[in-house]
């Protein structure tokens, strides 16, 4: 069953600010526009330029998943914003599909026809050489870690390797390990780090082999999704956990992660007993959110949509009331997960 996901509006852009222009490698354009989602907002947006509400209205999902998406398709280069008074608004860069589409045209007028060339392979190997990914740290061809990273989470990917012993590679172990350092790297308790990159990506690869079968699901799975992945859908994976005493897989994530939880959450949960004072905002990716039970972007997955209140900014005297409320929100999704 699933995960309770938690809307926040999008936040407004600056007076006049909008996305720099520039075209975006087609390659990479190519792979945002991989997710059906994302293309259903491009042909959105290539009618009249919409509100993150808008969009949502339009593909029944909930606000903080349209803004992942829209942030990967501006990262992309294929979506830029605009804000007209109180609003921001998203529109195309036609530009980018373009750009794509030349260089589709270029492909297609170079293929071959007639009989396929049989040609032996003589290219020598190639040399170990370093490589650069797109963000995170520098791995060799064979996708190693540099030496100094390899050193500082030797432990962790040691811990992880001997854990999917049989279902993933080194290989992949590091390739996790090296985007969860990236994906960490604005976390502000930095003591933590190797934790908290250990624990992200451990979860990370433990839902891709839910996803690919390798590992069999025994409990039903929850995500909790929100914008900041401080306050609301942490306090909600905490109290489900807590409930649940195991019967319940639970993961919270956010669209644009904080550096770090909500104060006045840590209080309010402190006073329950349940400490979160080593847990920390997540990103959202693709294989936690198929391995949930329920999702609003994949078939055959449940969606519930709570409307709270906000926690930030608040006092600890007013995120208690926000805390009971998802507490019994997440007792009554227990008893429907796990009857008794």
């Amino acid at each position: 069953m699933s995960a309770p996901a938690i809307t926040q509006a999008e936040p407004a852009a600056e007076p006049g600010v909008h996305d720099p222009p520039g075209e975006a490698p087609p390659v990479g354009t190519a792979r945002a526009l991989g997710d059906a989602v994302r293309l259903r907002i491009v042909e959105l947006l290539a009618s009249e330029q919409l509100c993150v509400n808008h969009l949502a209205a339009e593909l029944e999902a909930p606000q903080p998943l349209v803004s992942h998406h829209l942030k990967v398709l501006r990262e992309a280069g294929l979506v830029t914003r605009d804000r007209y008074r109180y609003w921001t608004y998203y529109r195309l860069r036609s530009g980018a599909l373009l750009h794509l589409a030349a260089y589709l045209r270029g492909i297609a007028a170079t293929a071959p026809s007639g009989i396929a060339c049989r040609r032996a392979p003589t290219n020598p190997p190639v040399a170990d050489q370093p490589m650069q990914l797109a963000g995170g740290t520098r791995m060799a061809r064979d996708r190693q870690l540099d030496p100094v990273s390899r050193r500082t989470f030797a432990a962790v990917i040691d811990q992880l390797a001997d854990e999917f012993r049989g279902v993933f590679s080194i290989e992949t172990i590091e390739r996790y390990v090296d985007e969860s350092i990236d994906r960490l790297s604005g976390a502000r308790v930095v003591d933590f780090i190797p934790l908290f990159v250990n624990r992200f990506a451990r979860d990370r690869l433990h839902a891709l082999a839910q996803v690919q079968g390798s590992i069999v699901k025994d409990r039903p799975e929850v995500l909790f999704v929100c914008v900041h992945n401080a306050g609301r859908s942490q306090m909600a994976a905490a109290l489900l956990d807590h409930h649940a005493k195991g019967r319940v897989h639970v993961r919270s994530a956010g669209s644009d992660p904080a550096d770090q939880i909500n104060p006045a959450v840590l209080a309010a949960m402190a006073e329950l007993g349940i400490d979160l004072a080593k847990e920390f905002p997540k990103p959202l990716t693709d294989e936690v959110v198929q391995a949930a039970d329920a999702c609003p972007i994949y078939p055959g997955k449940r969606y519930l949509d709570w409307e709270l209140d906000d926690p930030a900014g608040k006092p600890v005297e007013q995120v208690r009331a926000i805390r009971d409320d998802i507490d019994r929100r997440v007792q009554s999704l227990l008893a429907e997960l796990v009857p008794a």
